[in-house]
């Protein structure tokens, strides 16, 4: 059962198929990301290019070669990114979008019969494809609604496509992905949505609970 299209578009999207598709003044935070992805990675995944990278950039610093040192803390960010599993910075329902980062977030009240759910996306370390002027990256998202039990009521796969085009590899990039409620009864509900990412293999699963009422 298809729920709908994704509709809208946002800075930095292009729109394909049925949906839509937009240094840190010190080095601290590159540090922060390797020991996250550190911890969280395979043991392959662990030593390596991202601890390097970001030594490299912190002594490049210290002794005064800032070029230097943003060309290693980009490497080091760029290896963070390799390593990272498919994941969410953000994934809410939203009344509006307006930019990266730049959304309006609902409250928590009950859905009526006949609204359309808006899904605001952060996606991080989703894969780069390489095009004749630069990159593409696209994810797909599958969606589900189910009851808080398990219940599946309605689903579509291929729900929506997700692209970011860019001369570089863009990494702060969002999703907009709205869709109309089916008539479902007053209750307790909960939206899945599955990420998969063309550019790697990875995934991501986000699981969004609402509620409708008369």
């Amino acid at each position: 059962m298809v729920l709908g299209t994704g509709t809208g578009a946002s800075g930095g999207f292009a729109v394909s198929g049925s949906g839509i598709t937009r240094v840190s003044d010190t080095l601290s935070a590159v540090f922060l990301l390797a020991l996250v992805v550190l911890l969280a990675a395979p043991p392959t995944a662990r030593a390596g290019e991202i601890a390097d990278q970001a030594a490299r950039a912190e002594n490049l610093m210290e002794r005064g070669y800032p070029a230097p040192a943003l060309t290693a803390f980009d490497q080091a960010a760029a290896a963070v990114w390799s390593a990272s599993p498919l994941q969410l910075r953000t994934a809410q329902f939203v009344e509006s979008v307006s930019g990266y980062a730049e959304y309006t977030p609902r409250p928590d009240e009950p859905y009526q019969p006949g609204d359309t759910l808006t899904v605001y996306l952060e996606p991080f370390g989703f894969g780069f494809m390489p095009t004749s002027n630069g990159f593409r990256s696209t994810i797909v998202a599958d969606i589900r609604i189910r009851t808080p039990g398990g219940l599946v009521l309605a689903a579509a796969d291929d729900f929506v496509r997700l692209e970011w085009l860019g001369r570089n590899r863009r990494r702060e990039v969002h999703a907009a992905i709205k869709m109309p409620l089916p008539d479902l009864k007053p209750g307790a509900y909960v939206l899945d949505l599955t990420l998969r990412d063309q550019g790697s293999k990875k995934q991501a699963k986000t699981a969004l609970p609402f509620s409708v009422i008369e």
